[in-house]
């Protein structure tokens, strides 16, 4: 994404020109993030698609292919076709995360199942819009879950640690730019009654339970389990008493648990690992919460060695 500089909203202030700027990539997501001077200027954009969430009350104002978007508070979609837009903003203060629009279709399908009209969704996702938060108090949640999230990467990064591909931090972003696209698939209809008994696949447990020390995602969770978000929710409730996300983090801390009772690893870090956490710290936190006590606790309580 080029910015070429055409003129400022004051003139006097010309010589105070700055801008800042930072950029993180995560699994096929390009975050960046700037703050800078009011601007006047056409933006070059690259192929991919677009969402623009402004920080502050700032205003923004957008031209794209003959319509124009003013904001501060709400997001801007911005579709692959558009190549460039003619930018006036207050303070050039915004993240944009640009993807690729085809990486949003199995999410959405997976979360959607046979509800999902795929030529509708192609629809939205080829025409810019305004994501307008203050119109839909349900856009009003997704943008509040997406600036949480950024926020989290923000801190991450500022005190040096590593993003934890467990979290599957793209996937959840995925997700919710789904849902700020089309807000109605908050809106499906209740889980139907399982005509057997309620039940999660066999094959897909199974598959969990094989790939504990990997990341996995709840669209592809979604995606094996050939049920819709509603319903995979409300068949792992029924069978395991909560969502499933939580019952893989059960499992990881329950294997952890062994693994530390039978020393099947050279270390508590190796432990972490091989059930799915990068961070040893976040792995005793939650080992903490689950079993009352720390990792190293267990570990030396089932040590041979005395000392």
């Amino acid at each position: 994404m080029a910015l070429r500089v055409q003129g400022f909203d004051h003139p006097q202030q010309r010589h105070l020109f700055f801008n800042r700027a930072a950029l993180i990539a995560l699994d096929g997501l390009t975050m960046l993030s700037t703050l800078g001077s009011a601007i006047l200027g056409d933006v070059e954009l690259s192929g991919d698609a677009k969402l623009v969430i402004p920080h502050g009350a700032y205003r923004h104002h957008y031209s794209v292919d003959g319509h124009d978007f003013r904001f501060s508070d709400s997001c801007l979609f911005l579709p692959e076709a558009v190549g460039r837009v003619t930018l006036r903003s207050t303070v050039c203060a915004a993240t944009v995360i640009s993807f690729g629009s085809a990486t949003l279709l199995p999410v959405a399908r997976a979360m959607a199942g046979s509800r999902l009209e795929e030529s509708s969704f192609a629809a939205v996702l080829a025409r810019p819009a305004l994501l307008d938060r203050r119109r839909d108090s349900r856009r009003d949640r997704l943008h509040q879950q997406l600036i949480e999230a950024l926020v989290f990467v923000d801190r991450s990064l500022r005190i040096g640690a590593e993003l934890n591909p467990m979290l599957r931090l793209d996937d959840l972003i995925r997700r919710l730019i789904v849902l700020l696209l089309v807000p109605d698939l908050l809106d499906a209809p209740p889980a139907p009654e399982l005509e057997e008994e309620p039940f999660v696949h066999a094959e897909l447990v199974d598959w969990l339970l094989a790939h504990l020390d990997q990341p996995i995602s709840l669209s592809e969770i979604e995606q094996r389990s050939r049920y819709s978000r509603r319903s995979l929710q409300y068949a792992f409730r029924e069978r395991f008493g909560c969502g499933p996300m939580q019952w893989l983090r059960q499992q990881r801390l329950a294997r952890a648990h062994a693994m530390l009772e039978l020393r099947q690893a050279r270390s508590i870090a190796a432990v972490a690992q091989a059930c799915g956490y990068l961070s040893q710290g976040s792995f005793s936190r939650d080992y903490r919460l689950r079993y009352g006590v720390p990792p190293s606790r267990t570990w030396h309580r089932y040590s041979l060695d005395p000392s």
